[in-house]
């Protein structure tokens, strides 16, 4: 339960992260729409990997499989949610900006070493979570500049 808990939370800042992407464009020449889009599509693949984090473990519970899934997908509903949220909130007051940033970042990389990076070690798959931070991370920097 604490793993849906961190996840469902941990999806508010990452919209948050892509509404204030979409809402800065041309605010700075770094703010552009292929940067927001590239942010966009990162969080979107890293989240068909976080839907399984939350319906497997309930499956495995016990849950039947539609409801699983479905509890999968509402955990990711707060998402679009944040996003048009920072969108406005970054059209509205925009030398937040560089804060909103910080903090969903800060917020996810909380969420990742404080709960799932333990957790996984004491499950006896500390390499597998190991390798798979790592193919994570160079997935997600191959897109930032490969779509850059």
């Amino acid at each position: 339960m604490l793993l849906i808990l961190a996840i469902t939370i941990h999806n508010i800042p990452e919209g948050l992260a892509v509404g204030v992407g979409f809402g800065a464009i041309g605010k700075t020449a770094s703010a552009t729409f292929e940067s927001a889009r590239n942010l966009a599509v990162g969080i979107g693949i890293q989240n068909f990997p976080e839907g399984l984090a939350v319906s497997l473990p309930l499956r495995g519970a016990g849950v039947s499989t539609w409801k699983a899934f479905w509890y999968g997908q509402l955990s990711g509903m707060v998402e679009p949610i944040a996003g048009v949220l920072g969108a406005l909130a970054i059209s509205l007051a925009e030398p937040l900006l560089p804060y909103a940033l910080a903090f969903a970042a800060g917020a996810m990389v909380y969420v990742v070493m404080d709960d799932i990076i333990p957790e996984a070690q004491t499950g006896g798959n500390g390499k597998l979570a190991s390798w798979t931070c790592i193919l994570g991370f160079v997935v997600m920097m191959s897109l930032d500049v490969g779509l850059s």
